[in-house]
């Protein structure tokens, strides 16, 4: 698992530049903030990958087309958006059933520090909370985020979901995952998905 972690995250790696100055310039499986979904996806295969989602605001896409994430990544457009122009994107890790989240941090601080690197004059906050999609309130998640000069948002998530919802969801796990987000995008996270 951790070889094959650390493989996705010299891909990442090896997709930002360093020198960049807008997170557009950073890259998860070649996708770019900004880009059209278009440039990567038929139309036809949007609608295979589109996922039923609540919110008025955002279309969500997953796809395991991608050889990097072995999970697959998932990306948000605006709902409705016909230009299907990308507000956010993750590539995800899933741990194997029952896994502790406490492996998902470990592997998330080793995965922090590379990214650290590329980031050094950038914003970084640790959130710990309880998942809100998991209304039990026994689900955790622990998100480290950098937060560039526009807004828009870098970093790396662990969720570990509660009993309840994998009982309800038995296909769910522990799952690490590597994002960027608009600024928008953020806030409409930070607002509840509303």
């Amino acid at each position: 698992m951790k070889k094959l972690f650390g493989i996705v995250v010299l891909s990442l790696l090896l997709s930002l530049n360093a020198k960049a100055d807008s997170i557009k310039d950073f890259q998860i499986e070649g996708i770019s903030l900004g880009d059209s979904a278009l440039d990567f996806f038929d139309k036809k295969e949007l609608k295979k990958y589109t996922r039923t989602h609540k919110s008025k605001v955002y279309d969500k896409y997953c796809s395991d087309k991608f050889d990097t994430y072995e999970d697959g990544i998932c990306f948000y457009t605006k709902g409705n958006d016909k230009s299907y122009i990308i507000e956010s994107i993750a590539g995800f890790q899933r741990f194997q059933k029952n896994t502790n989240i406490e492996i998902c941090y470990i592997e998330q601080d080793r995965v922090d520090k590379e990214i650290a690197k590329l980031f050094p004059n950038t914003k970084r906050n640790v959130y710990e909370y309880k998942n809100p999609i998991d209304r039990s309130g026994q689900s955790k998640e622990r998100d480290i985020v950098y937060v560039f000069d526009d807004g828009s948002e870098a970093g790396t998530a662990c969720l570990a979901w509660g009993k309840k919802w994998l009982k309800k969801y038995p296909q769910s796990s522990t799952h690490l995952q590597v994002f960027l987000d608009t600024k928008k995008y953020a806030k409409w996270l930070k607002d509840g998905m509303k």
